[in-house]
């Protein structure tokens, strides 16, 4: 194969390392905290995103181009996207996954996938070797930067993967299935989340689905499998680190 070629943001502040790199290896197993050996398999189908904008980055696109020994090419686009890092639940709230990539951090991300938990890598290397072997003779790979959006709504790129689109609708999902939670707590409805249950439920990529459909599902899939550790972490912030104590102010009463 020919050298690998990167196309990022890097008078952005967005920049991309292949695997093909000497200290690939040592960044990665750093990222995932030592978890990372198994993805290696993927290589050369691997790269680490660095944000060096002071601004933080809330979605971004890799694009995989491989080009074929007989010519032919097939592009692929890998999307992350943090809604939470702007729909609000940062605010006070710190424990649903923070994957927004803030200045300095990095992530590691293959084809379709950002490797993430680091308990998961298995999974996303089974994953990824499947997609890895639809492809064979190639002469060369091209790993580029589509598209970044930042914390304060900048976008850069081209965004032929449409990730600004596809962002504003996973946002907008959130913030309308946040703010039926809300109404229902306030109102006393009962089982708020049962709604989220019920879309749940059914099968997902309907003949009449759509991208909101889509969005609307993913987004009442990550709230349910957090609101218990939301509550866990409201209720863990009422205890005080020490007792309450009552103490007479020294010298007479009057």
């Amino acid at each position: 194969m020919d050298p690998i070629r990167i196309s990022d943001f890097e008078s952005g502040g967005v920049t991309l390392t292949p695997a093909s790199a000497a200290d690939f290896d040592e960044r990665a197993q750093a990222i995932l905290d030592g978890h990372a050996s198994p993805l290696f398999e993927l290589k050369p189908y691997l790269a680490i995103v660095k944000n060096r904008n002071p601004r933080t980055v809330v979605a971004y696109t890799v694009s995989w181009t491989v080009t074929l020994r007989n010519g032919m090419s097939e592009t692929c686009h890998t999307q992350c996207k943090f809604p939470d890092a702007v729909a609000g639940t940062n605010y006070g709230l710190s424990l649903l996954e923070k994957r927004e990539i803030g200045t300095g951090e990095e992530r590691v991300v293959g084809v379709g996938f950002e490797a993430w938990p680091p308990e998961q890598v298995n999974t996303y290397r089974d994953f990824g070797l499947a997609e890895a072997h639809r492809w064979i003779n190639v002469k060369s790979l091209e790993i580029a930067l589509d598209a970044a959006i930042f914390d304060d709504g900048t976008l850069l790129g081209p965004d032929d993967s449409r990730l600004a689109e596809d962002f504003i609708e996973f946002v907008h999902a959130k913030q309308s299935l946040y703010r039926d939670i809300v109404v229902g707590l306030e109102n006393g409805w009962g089982d708020v989340f049962a709604p989220l249950r019920s879309m749940v439920s059914v099968p997902a990529g309907g003949p009449h689905a759509g991208r909101s459909d889509s969005y609307s599902r993913l987004a009442a899939e990550e709230i349910l499998r957090f609101h218990d550790r939301v509550a866990l972490e409201v209720f863990r912030r009422t205890l005080r680190r020490e007792p309450f104590a009552i103490r007479r102010l020294s010298g007479k009463s009057g």
